[in-house]
């Protein structure tokens, strides 16, 4: 699975640039302080709101923010609202709570790294993954118009597969990662499922690295550059 992620970016364009989308100035008013400039997330967990990329009705790629965590129906009296953050790709055709979103509602999630941990409970060692050769990874998600209380809230979630070579000793899943040539393709909404369902598989072992970090990462109040900085020995 995926539960934490980190982002920095200067300045909107250079997602802009990287996924070919439009910022609508809907970013700039969540996510970043009063010169413009983003606010890099070094520890992003479920509920906070980033940027995602989409194609809008207006046949438009754009960047706007989302809530992390999906929401498919309103809340229902007296019970909690179910909002995962991850949804396998095995799952994505059987389950209600995916099939209709990997149809129409697909998106793409930038990444400068994200967290895993490996090792027992009470005593896990966290490790940033990050891209090689570009400077963002891409993954795979889709999305949703809806808020628990059936307002307008878009939320999202990132689609997971297999891991590759270098993750599986890490963890059994990895997010499912675009290549940039595939990003049209993934969210152009005359694309069948069989179609978008080979696209999804591990990203190659050659265009990321892996290190161990420092174990405040654990703590979503933690939020610091030092998250991503190597760790010494434990």
């Amino acid at each position: 699975m995926c539960s934490r992620y980190q982002l920095k970016v200067k300045e909107s364009y250079e997602l802009e640039d990287f996924l070919n989308s439009i910022d609508k100035g809907i970013i700039s008013k969540t996510v970043s302080n009063n010169e413009g400039d983003l606010i890099a997330n070094y520890n992003v967990a479920p509920t906070h709101v980033m940027p995602v990329s989409y194609f809008s009705k207006e046949g438009e790629r754009v960047l706007e923010s989302m809530s992390w965590g999906l929401i498919r129906w309103p809340q229902k009296p007296d019970k909690k609202y179910y909002s995962p953050v991850n949804a396998r790709d095995d799952k994505l055709l059987e389950s209600r709570m995916w099939n209709e979103p990997f149809k129409s509602t697909r998106c793409i999630i930038p990444l400068s790294g994200f967290y895993e941990w490996t090792g027992p409970k009470g005593n896990k060692t966290p490790h940033y993954i990050y891209p090689k050769d570009q400077p963002f990874f891409a993954a795979a998600g889709l999305y949703s118009n809806i808020g628990p209380d059936g307002s307008d809230l878009k939320s999202y979630t990132i689609i997971t597969t297999e891991p590759n070579n270098m993750m599986e000793n890490i963890h059994n899943r990895m997010p499912a990662f675009l290549h940039p040539e595939e990003f049209d393709d993934w969210l152009n909404p005359e694309h069948t499922t069989d179609y978008l369902s080979d696209m999804i598989k591990p990203f190659p072992n050659d265009t990321m690295d892996t290190y161990i970090v420092s174990k405040e990462v654990g703590n979503v109040k933690n939020n610091h550059p030092g998250l991503i900085e190597k760790a010494g020995l434990f």
